[in-house]
């Protein structure tokens, strides 16, 4: 039964995969819908048996440590004035209309804070493919949003971080127990960072000169980076994601680093990945349509949602001297969701943080913000032809 599952999954999968390609439209939401309709909530083709939570679990890790690969310090480290700006517009006021939404609704504090949280995270993957076929991706645009995303993202893991730490101490929100989750967030990050340019030299010479065992070493800085997070009362996916962001082309040859990616980009988005992803639609609760109050919610949360990354970042980038077509583009580039939105929404449920209904609304939130991204983008790019000379390429 449990071979026969999986089976099933793997090949609806791959059939998923090559509909969704064609459509050019995000793969894993063909892998989520696949889910809601397939799983045991509607026709029951698909088991949510043992085996499939624990590669559930496993496709986590390894979607954040390829997040952290994908992730490049360098625009970070190297990120303008402007993106920063574009970053925090696009978090702060998705995060505070998801709050402003959530209390209305009853919810608490740290609740309502964690379905801000969720809605301030950004996708950046659909928006890179759509920017490469309209051959904008060497843009000033194109910088700005790839720049501010990867802000937007580890804001993103620093709230989760410190939201989680709270609820491991207390389920009700105070102001002692949040300054100490703080600090140790910084610490964790500060530690990770000083222990990189420290033994930096020691890792380079050993991805060189073992680069057939470079994944299993990069597993290794993984799980050791998830074990030290959890001893000091923080989630293991954050060691994951910043074992991922430590491990660049510089410190191992190309030919390795590439490898490297591929295998694990092969292991997170056509194995472990679409398990994860299929799996999400099991925990669906569809009795939130039959629920007014829960629909009003959901109507809501994905205006806030689109509102919030497209008013928060564009709105900025309108007041940075974009133009109005210019800002709306940036705006739309970072109201994607995807992977990250999906794995907070599952660890918000598992740690109590959420309903089970509540989760469905994150999940249909990421679902329909990631379908009107590429969709709506194109057509913002399109009407920015007349435009496209007050954006010039970036020297490479």
């Amino acid at each position: 039964m449990e071979i026969q599952n999986l089976f099933l999954i793997i090949i609806s999968v791959w059939g998923i995969g090559v509909i969704f390609r064609k459509l050019n439209l995000p793969v894993l939401l063909g892998e989520l819908l696949a889910g809601l309709i397939l799983g045991p909530a509607l026709l029951g083709v698909f088991q949510n048996t043992v085996s499939i939570q624990i590669l559930s679990e496993l496709g986590i890790f390894f979607l954040m440590l390829h997040a952290g690969l994908e992730s490049n310090p360098h625009e970070l480290l190297n990120a303008s004035k402007k993106s920063i700006l574009i970053a925090l517009g696009g978090v702060i006021l998705p995060l505070v209309l998801g709050i402003v939404v959530a209390k209305s609704f009853g919810f608490n504090f740290l609740e309502s804070l964690f379905i801000g949280m969720s809605l301030s995270v950004t996708a950046i993957a659909v928006t890179t493919k759509v920017f490469k076929e309209f051959k904008f991706n060497k843009s000033e645009i194109a910088h700005l949003t790839m720049s501010a995303a990867i802000i937007d993202d580890i804001l993103a893991f620093l709230m989760l971080s410190i939201i989680l730490g709270v609820v491991q101490k207390n389920s009700l929100f105070n102001w002692v127990d949040f300054l100490i989750i703080v600090g140790k967030v910084s610490l964790f990050f500060g530690g990770v960072i000083i222990i990189g340019q420290k033994l930096l030299p020691i890792f380079k010479k050993i991805f060189q000169e073992q680069g057939h065992k470079a994944f299993t070493f990069l597993l290794v800085i993984a799980l050791a980076f998830g074990l030290l997070a959890e001893k000091i009362g923080l989630h293991s996916i954050l060691g994951a994601y910043l074992a991922g962001l430590f491990v660049k082309e510089e410190i191992t040859h190309p030919e390795v680093y590439r490898k490297l990616e591929d295998r694990l980009f092969a292991l997170s988005y056509s194995f472990l990945g679409p398990i994860f992803f299929i799996s999400l639609g099991f925990h669906v609760d569809f009795k939130i349509f039959q629920d007014s109050s829960m629909l009003i919610f959901l109507i809501l949360i994905i205006l806030a949602a689109i509102t919030g990354k497209i008013i928060g970042a564009g709105g900025i980038a309108y007041g940075l001297r974009k133009n109005i077509h210019e800002a709306l583009i940036i705006g739309i580039s970072m109201n994607g969701r995807g992977a990250v939105e999906l794995i907070i929404a599952v660890i918000g449920l598992e740690q109590g943080l959420i309903n089970s209904q509540v989760f469905s609304v994150l999940i249909l939130m990421a679902f329909i913000t990631t379908l009107m991204t590429p969709i709506s983008l194109k057509y913002a790019l399109k009407g920015l032809k007349n435009y496209s000379n007050s954006s010039l390429p970036i020297p490479s």
